[in-house]
């Protein structure tokens, strides 16, 4: 057998490549037999389905449109009820009895805590779910005193019986403030310990162009941990022996200690601390991204720091938005900003204000298709860096062809919400890449598991994940593992692995 230490060795640059040693038995466990009921077959209802489906679990879909309905079947290996989901005789017939959870997506925030309300009071303890547009629905849920509104037998019950509400654009200003505090190079996955994944490009005649993983410490002088790499919209995991090529997107493993140094390494150094930055769109989105940027304490402090700036530099952010009244109410909301109303597509306003030469600009309007058009105008222009809010991670690749630094999917941020919700109680959350072709994963190591007190090198299933982090229980930071880390159990793993793949976590659960 060959030594573990010296496998690790010679594919760390790719993450450590598990060599097949788990029993064929342990293939057989069952994951959690989760059963999970969907009211909505929209888009986010379709892709939350077949994510759920992909990892093992049970799905019945809800949707009382005949034409969804037909599009559900055909997209998605699970049951499809054509009926109203706010009728309890539905939820039943669904199998709300025997449910672990119920997840409420229609277009109408009423019938989703309406459905989610008559779900908790049949069955309380089926955990329920519900995405809603209108932020003051969702400020209740956010705030402590009103966190639980009645009690039933003896029991706390949640506002509207909804134990998790997710807004839209609050999940896609969290990912907007994310890229942001790593100097938008690209989209970033937050991992605790100061950890994350941010997604580079290779430049043209960069240190990375042109270098096999196994050498590329070799070469840079650093260690790096590679968790995946897109090529000409083909995605992979990676190990020693890939070569990087310029324009391929790398997700890398990135901590306070090497992010610059990251980044510079693939041509995408941070340009310094933003003195000027504009918002077009003043929604939710905007409003949440600027009140980000206007902060002087706090995360404001993270964000000087993450840029690599330690000194207080009087910081200009202007909102824009072409709705007078949308404008009166950014400016009441946030005082230390500049608003103006006015139309991105006016090149002439946009020279006058001088928005044509700030560092960074981000189109957040409730129009995404627009909200391209006008980051890439915004870039030609001279705009440094550009963040677009998009509706899918489908215009992913559009956006990189249009030059944008950061695109952001509105609804994939809150299909990876739930999904880290739903997937077992090991599962902590799900972050997909790669236009949904891998997904990072942080879980733990449940006792009895086939993975518990178990070196990684003979828990392979080639071609399934790759385990990049791995944490000791009770915390701590995180470490890159080599094929002779045990896995205690409830030990942290962060994986990069297919959608939902279900072998991929009955390594790690609990048989």
């Amino acid at each position: 057998m060959a030594d573990a230490r010296a496998v690790a060795k010679a594919d760390f640059a790719g993450g450590f490549r598990k060599r097949s040693r788990i029993s064929p038995q342990c293939l057989d466990l069952k994951l959690h037999d989760m059963k999970t009921i969907v009211v909505g077959a929209g888009f986010t209802g379709i892709q939350l389905s077949r994510s759920l489906v992909a990892s093992g679990a049970e799905v019945v879909l809800v949707e009382n449109d005949s034409a969804r309905a037909a599009v559900a079947r055909e997209q998605v290996d699970c049951a499809v009820v054509e009926a109203d989901g706010n009728n309890p005789a539905t939820l039943e017939s669904a199998g709300l009895a025997d449910a672990d959870a119920l997840v409420a997506l229609t277009d109408d925030d009423e019938v989703n805590l309406i459905t989610c309300a008559l779900a908790d009071a049949v069955r309380p303890s089926v955990k329920k779910l519900a995405r809603v547009r209108n932020y003051a629905y969702y400020e209740r849920t956010a705030r402590p005193e009103l966190a639980s509104a009645a009690r039933r037998a003896g029991h706390s019950r949640p506002v509207f019986g909804v134990d998790r509400m997710l807004n839209p654009d609050v999940e896609a200003a969290a990912a907007i403030c994310r890229a942001m505090e790593y100097g938008l190079v690209g989209n970033v996955i937050d991992l605790d310990g100061g950890h994350g994944i941010a997604e580079l490009a290779v430049a043209p005649g960069g240190r990375l162009d042109g270098v096999a993983l196994r050498n590329a410490a070799e070469r840079t002088g650093r260690r790096m941990l590679v968790a995946f790499v897109s090529r000409a919209g083909e995605a992979m995991l990676p190990d020693g022996s890939t070569t990087l090529q310029a324009g391929d997107r790398i997700g890398v493993v990135v901590d306070a200690g090497n992010r610059d140094e990251m980044f510079a390494l693939a041509g995408a150094a941070p340009e310094g601390l933003p003195r000027r930055a504009a918002v077009f769109g003043a929604g939710l989105v905007g409003r949440f991204v600027a009140k980000r940027l206007l902060a002087d304490g706090g995360q404001g402090e993270g964000l000087r720091a993450l840029f690599g700036s330690t000194r207080r530099r009087r910081r200009e952010i202007v909102v824009v938005d072409a709705d007078p009244a949308r404008c009166r109410e950014a400016a009441n909301a946030l005082p230390g900003a500049r608003v103006l109303c006015g139309d991105v597509t006016e090149e002439a306003f946009l020279h006058d204000e001088g928005l044509d030469a700030c560092d960074i600009a981000v189109t957040a309007t409730s129009d995404t298709e627009r909200n391209l058009v006008a980051a890439a105008y915004l870039k030609g222009l001279g705009v440094a860096r550009t963040v677009a809010l998009t509706a899918s991670a489908s215009f992913d690749e559009i956006a990189r062809k249009l030059g944008i630094d950061v695109a952001v999917p509105l609804r994939d941020s809150v299909v990876d919400a739930i999904a880290g919700h739903l997937r077992g109680r090991s599962v902590h959350s799900v972050h997909s890449v790669c236009n949904r072709s891998f997904e990072i994963v942080e879980c733990d190591v449940e006792p009895g598991s086939p993975a518990a007190d178990r070196p990684l090198s003979e828990l392979s299933l080639p071609g399934d994940f790759l385990a990049l982090l791995t944490r000791a229980p009770g915390g701590g930071p995180f470490a890159v593992p080599d094929g002779s880390t045990i896995l205690a159990p409830g030990a942290r793993v962060v994986l990069v692995m297919r959608p939902g793949s279900p072998r991929a976590m009955r390594v790690f659960s609990k048989p």
